[in-house]
């Protein structure tokens, strides 16, 4: 504890508050050689319907990259984070469809209105904590398909049918279909979404959401505004889940307000839980786990493809308690601890 608190005296006390840059160039140079390494893999490899699955998963890592960020490192639980996917879905969605902004545009547009949506909501949701704020955004979930449905907004949303868009074609005549080119859209996206993510959790913000998860008193002590950081977390948490909806839906072409149900904000929570949440690599395992279990669910059996899915989830929770990727991160101890005994 007083660890903690002398390190968050010393970003505070340091100038403009925030931490000293590190200088990693071999970071920009591996991230370069994957960009490029993917690309390669997506021409030469990955075409039409593995091309759109693939691009799918990432869009949904994006989403539980968002909601990881909330629970994992401010311990804050949202049963309701669906709302703000389908938000930025409709963002990219209307956007598109009335000619505003080029489909590259609309993925930080959705960011945006995301954060600024989360932040409403949040400012007087992080009041509460516990099952209060889990029970809150759960009737946020419950509540926006309907809002979107109403008669009074189909004239924006499109009632019941929902908004269609185009699919973006590759620039510049490049050897790709379309769904290759998203692919490497979204991973671009994704790749530049945890960059951002990963330097708050390392400076000031992540120190402060930290301290509000672990030991709220002690931060309140040491001078951290608690209301204000949750709803910080909150914000931009809803911003990065925006961002994804906003990904899924140049995607799938289509929004519909029956698309984003509660079962999505539950899967997302799920898909948290199941891929771990101390892990950067958690949200992406959790994707696939969305994306492709329910398939082999349906493989396994179409008049129960509902209980084949909740039994693998259970055996993952059971057989993984922190996570498929705390799973395989206790794996790789294990055989480094062998490396090193021999």
């Amino acid at each position: 504890m007083s660890d903690f608190l002398s390190q968050v005296s010393r970003r505070r006390a340091s100038p403009g508050g925030l931490a000293e840059p590190t200088r990693l160039p071999w970071r920009g140079i591996l991230l370069a050689l994957l960009l490029l390494g993917m690309a390669w893999v997506v021409v030469y490899y990955v075409r039409g319907y593995v091309a759109f699955q693939f691009a799918l998963v990432v869009a949904y890592a994006v989403a539980l990259m968002g909601v990881q960020f909330l629970i994992g490192s401010s311990g804050q639980i949202s049963l309701g984070h669906g709302a703000f996917f389908a938000i930025g879905a409709y963002t990219a969605a209307m956007l598109i469809d009335r000619g505003w902004a080029p489909y590259w545009l609309t993925i930080p547009a959705a960011g945006v209105v995301g954060f600024v949506a989360g932040g409403l909501f949040g400012m007087p949701a992080v009041r509460l904590s516990g099952p209060y704020l889990a029970l809150a955004t759960f009737a946020l979930a419950l509540a926006l398909p309907q809002v979107l449905k109403h008669p009074a907004l189909e004239g924006v949303t499109g009632g019941v049918a929902g908004i269609s868009i185009e699919t973006p074609a590759p620039p510049y005549g490049l050897p790709l279909d379309a769904d290759q080119w998203m692919l490497l859209v979204v991973s671009a996206c994704a790749l530049l979404i945890y960059a951002m993510v990963r330097r708050l959790l390392r400076g000031p913000t992540g120190i402060a959401l930290r301290a509000l998860r672990d030991h709220p008193a002690a931060a309140l002590a040491a001078g951290v505004p608690v209301r204000q950081w949750r709803a910080r977390a909150f914000a931009t948490s809803a911003g990065i889940v925006g961002m994804a909806g906003a990904m899924n839906a140049l995607l799938t072409h289509f929004v519909s307000p029956d698309g984003f149900t509660v079962l999505l904000s539950l899967g997302l929570v799920a898909g948290v839980v199941v891929g771990g949440t101390g892990h950067a690599i958690g949200s992406l395992i959790g994707a696939l786990f969305l994306v492709f279990v329910p398939n082999v669910a349906e493989e396994v059996s179409k008049a129960a493809t509902g209980l084949v899915y909740g039994a693998l989830m259970l055996g993952c929770v059971f057989l993984a308690p922190n996570g498929l990727a705390g799973l395989l991160s206790w794996c790789t101890d294990k055989l480094r601890s062998k490396d090193t005994l021999r």
